[in-house]
């Protein structure tokens, strides 16, 4: 979950937005200190990534998908299962010594 910030106007600070300015020009950040304290980071923002729209499903891929249907129906799923349980069951890792 993306952290929220408080936001501040800085449109009457004619200092501070051009340090923000020349912050989101740049795209680097700024470190604020007093004497020889850090105490604050001025970093630019990051464009919003848009979503990239997916490809339109073609015929072809609407027939590769109902072609899958039903090819496991040859398998037997009990067995499948208790192959997996077994398989989780044993070790593949060495045993440690302490």
């Amino acid at each position: 979950m993306a952290r929220e910030f408080k936001h501040i106007d800085v449109s009457d600070l004619p200092d501070l937005l051009h340090l923000a300015e020349e912050v989101r020009r740049t795209k680097e950040p700024r470190v604020l200190s007093r004497k020889s304290e850090e105490i604050a980071i001025i970093m630019p923002v990051k464009p919003a990534t848009s979503r990239q729209r997916r490809r339109a499903k073609t015929r072809a891929d609407y027939e590769a998908f109902l072609s899958a249907a039903g090819s496991w129906q040859d398998v037997d799923t009990d067995k499948l299962i208790a192959d997996i349980y077994q398989s989780r069951r044993r070790s593949s890792r060495p045993p440690v010594e302490l």
